[in-house]
């Protein structure tokens, strides 16, 4: 094996860990309700789009500062934990792509109740390679359904009951 051989293929590694680091960064920064952070892991024209599903309607966001704004009012109401898997990621020089399946267990809280669910689907992302490291180019989120497990009022409260 060639020393080009050995570049190339650590460089591929290093490509492939770089972004699944950035991955890791994005449910991080996003779970935590770090806004900045979470804005960060886009390039600065970057693209967030959800396709409507259910309830949900189609919402697309783009650029560092409307991402930051939309993760801020969007933590208002709603929080959770992303589960992810492995993505099925293709790198080209300085561009990839990969696709990602998900479940995001969350709480959202309105005036009037609080639900519980898990919303499960994919997100197909396009990353580029920048002076800031890999980035998300754009991300879109299919959500392929939605389970609510609970719901309750908002001012849901617990009395204590009479005891013999």
């Amino acid at each position: 094996m060639t020393t080009e051989d050995q570049e190339r293929r650590l460089r591929a590694i290093e490509d492939r860990f770089a972004i699944l680091d950035l991955e890791a960064e994005y449910a991080y920064a996003w779970d935590l309700g770090t806004p900045r952070q979470w804005a960060e892991v886009f390039t600065g024209d970057g693209i967030f789009e959800m396709l409507p599903t259910g309830h949900t309607p189609h919402t697309r966001i783009e650029g560092r500062t409307a991402l930051e704004n939309f993760c801020t009012h969007i933590r208002q109401q709603w929080s959770g934990l992303h589960y992810m898997h492995p993505p099925h990621l293709k790198i080209e020089g300085d561009s990839a792509e990969s696709v990602i399946f998900f479940e995001f267990r969350h709480v959202m809280r309105s005036d009037t109740q609080v639900r519980q669910g898990v919303t499960a689907g994919y997100y197909r992302t396009r990353y580029r390679r920048t002076r800031e490291g890999w980035r998300m180019e754009e991300r879109i989120e299919q959500a392929i359904g939605e389970d609510l497990q609970l719901s309750y009022p908002g001012t849901f409260t617990v009395t204590a009951g009479n005891r013999s």
